[in-house]
């Protein structure tokens, strides 16, 4: 390597990495995911707590004995009093269940009163439908719990009525299964399904951040050098080309500590904070699944999809980079600097038009063709091997495209870089940008 594209990238990225911005963003990142992750995981223990989801009453009209069997299964916290929460249990002859129900109507209209109530029949028992009123009836979760703790109440119920016996009834009514993920490939067993997947997006979200961030940074930072023709001094001393590699490679060393950076104090607090939110919500991490901190999410991925998403990384900001650095270098104000970046993050955002069909079928044509885009694949690559099995070829051979990419990136940002720093006036046509690039 040039001696002058390292003394250049080493200006970078300490001029970078003092400054109070970087320092800000570095802690408070992590801060905010970290906040985004647990405040889901703080409601999602409490709503299982709450007394207000067990303000219920359910109306039994069955005879069987299934609105009993529904509560004990709706009572996840034992540790609250019965004679505080419900559900409510209250058995009605089916000639007195409409006057019932405009009884509990009434309740739950009433302030303080109830919050709804369930209505189960022998339609209910025959595995039609039950029916639930109640001010909280838009609440997935709760609703989810609840038609679970039907589903289980009928079984129940009908197991029993076959003639099953009593102590297999209660050991189906215990059950309460957890399933487990894990990928299975030609090259053995590695990371769990989830993990691979949410470490995918992982990546793609880090290369936007980064590229919105750092990206933006490389675009000023040449503006600024032509603007107050620092670029003209340095020129004379330094070839264009290394100038230009230096920047890339300092501001890239940039973006790939803070990454690692945020990675770490990320996987740190959540892994710290998620006993002490559970324990606050008086749940445990078996009641939600498992540990769900990102540190078991990047400790579930396989180490080589983690080593090959990350090596996308490091091409995809390259890619972009060199394409701001471009962008910096053909304009003479700010408003133009915006205009010139659109067409690149419209460009990135391509990528992210796509995610949702590769998601449902990361095999499909699509998912494939947009995986050997350069610029694309750095996103939908990482995606791709955290769904489904990639071959080692395909992976192989679309790093190989999206570097040859970067390549022509480089080399074509190069050449206008070498002509536009030393250009002042109004922004270059296209016609006027094809030959800076062919007699550069």
């Amino acid at each position: 390597m040039d001696n002058k594209i390292f003394i250049v990238a080493k200006r970078e990225y300490l001029e970078r990495v003092r400054t109070r911005a970087f320092l800000l963003a570095t802690l408070l990142v992590p801060l905010f995911i970290s906040a985004v992750t647990l405040v889901p995981i703080y409601v999602a223990a409490k709503s299982g707590t709450s007394p207000a989801s067990r303000k219920v009453r359910i109306l039994d009209a069955t005879g069987a004995g299934l609105g009993t069997r529904i509560a004990t299964s709706f009572r996840v916290d034992k540790t609250l009093s019965d004679t505080v929460t419900g559900p409510f249990v209250v058995n009605v002859p089916s000639a007195e269940l409409a006057k019932a129900e405009a009884d509990a109507s009434r309740e739950v209209i009433a302030p303080k009163g109830l919050t709804g109530y369930l209505v189960v029949d022998d339609s209910t028992l025959n595995g039609d439908r039950a029916r639930y009123v109640g001010r909280n009836a838009s609440s997935l979760g709760e609703m989810d719990r609840l038609r679970s703790a039907v589903r289980q109440g009928v079984t129940i119920t009908r197991l029993e009525r076959e003639g099953v016996k009593p102590e297999i009834v209660a050991q189906v009514s215990k059950n309460s299964l957890q399933m487990s993920t894990e990928k299975l490939t030609e090259k053995g067993r590695g990371g769990g399904g989830v993990a691979g997947l949410l470490g995918g997006l992982l990546v793609g979200i880090l290369l936007l951040m980064s590229i919105i961030m750092h990206g933006q940074n490389i675009l000023r930072g040449v503006l600024e050098e032509k603007t107050t023709r620092v670029a003209e001094i340095v020129i004379s001393s330094v070839k264009p080309d290394s100038l230009l590699a230096g920047k890339i490679l300092g501001v890239g060393g940039v973006a790939l500590t803070q990454i690692v950076a945020w990675l770490a104090l990320t996987g740190y607090l959540t892994s710290f904070f998620v006993p002490i939110v559970l324990k606050a919500a008086g749940a445990t991490s078996g009641e939600l699944g498992g540990n769900p901190s990102a540190s078991s999410v990047l400790g579930g991925m396989a180490v080589g999809v983690l080593l090959i998403s990350l090596a996308y990384f490091v091409i995809g900001f390259l890619f972009y980079a060199t394409l701001f650095a471009a962008a910096g270098s053909m304009v003479s104000n700010e408003q133009e600097a915006q205009q010139a970046a659109q067409p690149i993050i419209i460009l990135m955002m391509t990528g992210w038009i796509f995610v949702n069909p590769v998601l449902l079928n990361p095999n499909s044509t699509l998912a494939v063709v947009l995986s050997w885009l350069p610029w694309v694949s750095p996103i939908i690559m990482p995606i791709r091997m955290g769904l489904t099995s990639v071959s080692p070829l395909s992976i192989a051979g679309s790093m190989l495209v999206a570097l040859l990419g970067s390549f022509g990136a480089m080399w074509l940002a190069a050449r206008i870089y070498r002509v536009g720093m030393l250009m002042y006036g109004k922004k270059p046509s296209f016609a006027e940008l094809a030959k800076w690039i062919r007699y550069a």
